[in-house]
């Protein structure tokens, strides 16, 4: 004789009593009530052999209909060999799983991320600007938003929308979704970097550089020193022109290469045109600077970039500070020529002129003979060269500046 099926009403009078019971409602299908007055549906079954038990929640929250309905889901489940127990722990653990990537995998919660990751390798002056383009382009663009479901198609339009009206902005921007792409990726937010190329960015206007006039070259200073750039910017600039090094020599240098107690900068040969070390005695103008910059250095790199962690400036960083303070289309290299010319103008010693340029000799002798360091000589020279530039007080202001 079959079992009689529970009704609402025998559930509604089911009241606790001293001991737990149970109303089944057959196959397998309980309510079971406590002592203590709760009352849990429960589904009986065997699974390879042993007798288990699967919750189906609590009466009256999980109705009569609803209960009857996951336990004939339950059943299913048994009948194809599936453990339901075991089956909802992982339908949990996916669900858990789902919404930490949906909070992890966020753009603003990426962004966060890398930013704590990079920021303290930048220096203040780089997070402050990061901070107001990211907080200005791309959280308003991308805020909220999955990371995964971000296209290429979308970030292209953010950049060349931006490119119309601020061309290095969007050139930074596409730097930091580089990186901010890069770290989704790497956590298996994403399974690739959907940020185009550089090609989607006009290329910068090709100017013919020339030499700065002579005559110019004190309020070229001046611009240098009042401008809005990082104080390890104008520094890097600064020391370009005080020891007519190359661009590339300064903006790679390592704190290594630089005795301050001695003030001699030993550049290697792997770093030098020519393949041969390079030795500068460094102006006291240009050691106020290095050692107010050491004071704060965050990283082996003299001039740290601004967005790779640990790696030094970019070539072209003292070019676009030409730019930004209206002397596009000059020559950083061409102060080294204005040092020459200068040098030579006022009868210096051409072999100490041309150590100071790193200049190797095509005549073998004359090349052994130039290969004499001529450092007290070329400290002098150089030292004078600075002492033009930069009068008596306006290091210690460059200092203070940086």
């Amino acid at each position: 004789m079959a079992l009689a099926k529970l009704t609402d009403v025998a559930l509604r009078k089911a009241k606790p009593s001293a001991k737990d019971y149970r109303l089944t409602d057959g196959g397998g299908l309980a309510l079971l009530v406590r002592s203590n007055g709760a009352r849990l549906w429960q589904y009986r079954f065997r699974h390879n052999g042993r007798e288990q038990i699967h919750s189906l929640g609590a009466y009256p929250e999980i109705t009569l209909a609803a209960a009857r309905e996951e336990h004939r889901k339950a059943r299913a489940l048994v009948s194809a060999g599936v453990n339901p127990v075991a089956n909802r722990r992982e339908e949990r653990r996916e669900a858990k799983q789902r919404e930490l990537v949906d909070k992890a995998g966020s753009f603003d919660a990426v962004v966060s991320a890398w930013r704590e990751l990079t920021d303290p390798n930048l220096a203040p002056l780089s997070i402050r600007q990061r901070e107001r383009e990211v907080q200005k382009y791309l959280l308003p663009a991308f805020k909220g938003r999955s990371v995964g479901s971000i296209t290429r198609v979308e970030l292209a339009a953010l950049l060349k929308k931006v490119e119309a009206r601020a061309p290095e902005v969007a050139r930074n921007l596409r730097n930091y979704l580089t990186q901010i792409f890069d770290h989704a990726a790497d956590h298996g937010l994403v399974d690739a970097n959907p940020v185009p190329p550089r090609r989607i960015l006009s290329k910068r206007a090709s100017t013919h550089h020339r030499p700065l006039p002579f005559d110019q070259l004190h309020q070229f200073i001046s611009d240098i020193q009042g401008c809005t750039a990082e104080p390890a910017t104008k520094a890097a600039m600064l020391l370009v022109v005080m020891t007519a090094c190359r661009k590339n020599e300064a903006a790679f240098a390592v704190w290594t290469e630089i005795d301050l107690d001695a003030a001699l900068w030993t550049i290697p040969a792997h770093r030098m045109k020519a393949r041969r070390e390079h030795i500068i005695p460094l102006p006291r103008q240009a050691v106020k600077l290095l050692q107010e910059l050491r004071s704060t250095a965050i990283s082996e790199a003299v001039f740290p970039s601004r967005s790779r962690a640990g790696g030094t400036m970019a070539d072209r960083t003292l070019n676009a500070l030409m730019e930004r303070t209206g002397y596009a289309g000059i020559s950083v290299h061409g102060f080294r020529s204005l040092f020459s010319t200068w040098a030579n103008e006022n009868g210096e010693n051409p072999d100490v002129i041309e150590r100071c340029l790193a200049h190797v000799h095509q005549n073998a002798t004359r090349r052994a003979y130039n290969h004499a360091q001529h450092i007290a000589e070329r400290r002098d020279l150089l030292q004078r060269w600075a002492d033009l530039l930069l009068p008596d007080g306006t290091a210690q202001k460059l200092a203070e500046a940086a």
